[in-house]
């Protein structure tokens, strides 16, 4: 059997080299945490931006129907105007659709100046 006798020079040595490695390896550990910290802190982040492109998906969706909604309107009221307009030309001794096709003209008066 072979003995290996280390003198305190070679002793010394390892030592310091175990020290050296000791602070490189807490170094090492403390990059780490501070990596992992960082990426749970990215983590959030990118959840909460997931969450508002969600949250502005929906107000889109919703802001979609309005216009749909308000399109649908829209067109209702071109369809009701152009009906009662053409029935006071068809009428034109019938007060009620003459009143109402000066009802409409104050309505889109307004609407334009304002």
């Amino acid at each position: 059997m072979v003995t290996i006798k280390h003198t305190r020079e070679s002793i010394a040595e390892l030592e310091k080299k175990l020290d050296q490695y000791k602070i490189a390896h807490h170094k090492l550990t403390a990059g780490l945490k501070e990596a992992v910290a960082e990426s749970i802190q990215y983590k959030r982040e990118r959840d909460e931006l997931i969450e508002d492109v969600e949250k502005l998906r929906i107000a889109l969706i919703k802001t979609q129907n309005l216009a749909d909604e308000l399109m649908d309107v829209q067109v209702k009221y071109i369809d009701l105007t152009q009906h009662i307009k053409l029935k006071a030309e068809n009428n034109p001794n019938v007060s009620r659709y003459i009143n109402l096709v000066l009802y409409i003209d104050d309505l889109e008066a307004d609407t334009h100046e304002g």
